[in-house]
């Protein structure tokens, strides 16, 4: 890369990319060119008077060309139009001359921000909440996948968001990192996953796992119009013989039901999959559980690729093979091992994903620390701040790491039969508190990794309560929890006895009683018995 001092700022309309940019270029001694000031003054007309005159796809030929000239300088700082991404040009010389920044902005923050602006052509039709919405769909996507980093301007001043870029600092070299790949063992054979930028776009690695003449692709309403448009147009240039079927199913932990389960098969048999078909499972952990639960079912098991496009389906549940859905008494009472036969994992989607999402994920990683490996806490410490801006090179370090330990232990123990029920620390209490709260999740309760947050630290509190840890352990894993902003305490509401009931029915109990994933301190996890259930109901009621 020739152009290392060049900076790129891209997002969408609203965002404060002008405002930033110009801040941040001060900040860095550098020269500010925006954009669109640019093409107003070369062409000698406003922005809105080209767009109305001569149309839009002479105003983008003028785009690319003043991107083009601007980039051929050193030592700029480059504010872009919202719609500069449409164009995969631009895209490929952006990134290959420059450090891209997108800064993000919900379109409530984008609606107040525009609310007094008379100068956007494009939101000169009348609904600005669908225009923007629209817009928010077909883009964000083309920015993740363009940006090295992201930062996201919603409830954030000018001058927070330029401090904020100051403070970031790249290795030019692992700009373009070639994507990462661990090998996982199963008993269905060895699987890949690639971990990476851009991959649902490029589709080389999901393209060489599926097999067959048939693909479904089963997803939900929120991820479907961020990625199943570059998904399936990536199949359809790939794999034009391929038959391909769609499911869209509705969001959110509620949804996993054997109802939903049945139309994933039923899917399939419309499809007239046969037995080498591929199941591609593209959303969150709901979505891998109950998809891949179905590809374990049709004719005895297919293939099923997961696309995870949350943090915490990246780091978790993605990997290792675990599907199920859930009933009224219990999380994942109904499921079936069965390993994928690729896991994908595109971080450039986690650009989309709303930071309380991200959040949760975070509490997975942390828990890979917590129970194998002290060092990798001491590495997360540093990097929270990182980690919550979801810097990309960081981001995919945290991947990377945690779906190794997963790997080395799912290799070890494919069904849960030993050292695998590691993986659960904080999830006993974790169900319980989700199954209690009947699945609200961001609807009214918490969602998966922040109840996991949660039973990490009463699985901390009962280790020192058992004496088999400091609670000066416990407190270092609460001030790291805390400042990921994710919750530590128990909601308000929910009764000591009726989560204790919940873990009883807790898949890590067997005929002996109940299994509780403690730790003898950071990075040593340990499968514990007989402990008495006064101490559980005694943690549990500790507010």
């Amino acid at each position: 890369m020739t152009r290392s001092r060049n900076w790129v700022l891209v997002g969408p309309t609203g965002a404060g990319k002008s405002t930033v940019g110009a801040l941040f270029a001060a900040r860095r001694g550098l020269r500010f060119i925006d954009l669109d000031a640019t093409i107003e003054a070369q062409a000698g007309r406003r922005v809105a008077e080209i767009f109305a005159e001569d149309g839009e796809a002479a105003f983008r030929a003028l785009e690319s060309q003043a991107l083009a000239n601007a980039l051929s300088d050193d030592g700029v700082v480059i504010a872009t139009g919202g719609g500069i991404v449409l164009d995969a040009e631009n895209r490929r010389r952006m990134r290959e001359s420059a450090l891209v920044a997108h800064l993000h902005a919900d379109v409530a923050t984008q609606l107040h921000r525009l609310r007094d602006a008379t100068d956007r052509p494009l939101l000169a039709r009348g609904d600005r909440d669908g225009v923007l919405h629209a817009m928010a769909a077909q883009r964000t996507p083309l920015y993740a996948g363009v940006a090295h980093v992201r930062i996201d301007t919603t409830s954030r001043d000018a001058a927070d968001v330029a401090d904020a870029l100051h403070t970031i600092t790249f290795d030019p070299p692992s700009m373009h990192a070639a994507p990462r790949r661990l090998d996982v063992d199963s008993p269905r054979g060895a699987y890949p996953i690639h971990i990476g930028a851009g991959l649902v776009a490029d589709g080389t690695a999901l393209v060489d796992a599926v097999r067959g003449r048939h693909a479904l692709i089963v997803t939900d309403a929120h991820v479907a119009p961020l990625y199943l448009p570059v998904l399936d147009a990536t199949l359809r240039r790939l794999r034009p013989d391929l038959r391909i079927g769609t499911l869209v199913l509705p969001p959110g932990e509620s949804e996993k039901t054997l109802d939903r389960w049945r139309e994933a098969v039923e899917a399939l048999a419309s499809l007239g999959a046969t037995r080498d078909a591929t199941l591609i499972a593209l959303g969150g952990g709901v979505i891998g559980d109950l998809a891949g639960f179905a590809a374990a079912c049709w004719m005895r098991g297919i293939d099923v690729v997961q696309v995870p496009t949350t943090l915490l389906a990246m780091v978790d549940s993605s990997v290792g093979g675990k599907t199920a859905v859930d009933l009224p008494a219990g999380k994942n009472l109904v499921g079936a091992f069965h390993p994928p036969s690729a896991v994908i994992a595109d971080t450039s989607t986690l650009a989309t994903l709303p930071p309380r999402e991200l959040r949760a994920g975070l509490a997975e990683v942390v828990k890979y620390g917590a129970i194998f490996d002290a060092r990798f806490l001491d590495w997360i410490e540093p990097n929270a701040a990182a980690l919550l801006a979801g810097e990309p090179g960081v981001t995919a370090e945290a991947v990377e790491r945690s779906c190794a330990y997963k790997a080395a232990v799912v290799a070890r123990d494919p069904f849960e039969r030993g050292d695998r029920a590691l993986l659960n620390f904080g999830h006993t209490f974790g169900h319980a508190i989700e199954t209690e709260q009947g699945y609200a999740g961001a609807t009214g309760g918490l969602v998966h990794g922040e109840a996991v947050a949660v039973g990490m630290m009463l699985a901390a509190r009962l280790s020192a309560a058992v004496g088999r840890a400091s609670v000066a352990d416990a407190d270092r894993l609460e001030r790291l929890l805390g400042s990921l902003e994710l919750p530590t305490r128990i909601p308000s509401g929910l009764d000591p006895g009726a989560l204790l009931d919940r873990m009883r029915l807790d898949k890590k109990a067997d005929a002996s009683g109940l299994r509780f994933i403690l730790w003898d301190g950071i990075g040593q996890g340990r499968i514990v018995r007989d402990v008495p259930e006064s101490l559980v109901v005694e943690v549990l009621a500790a507010r």
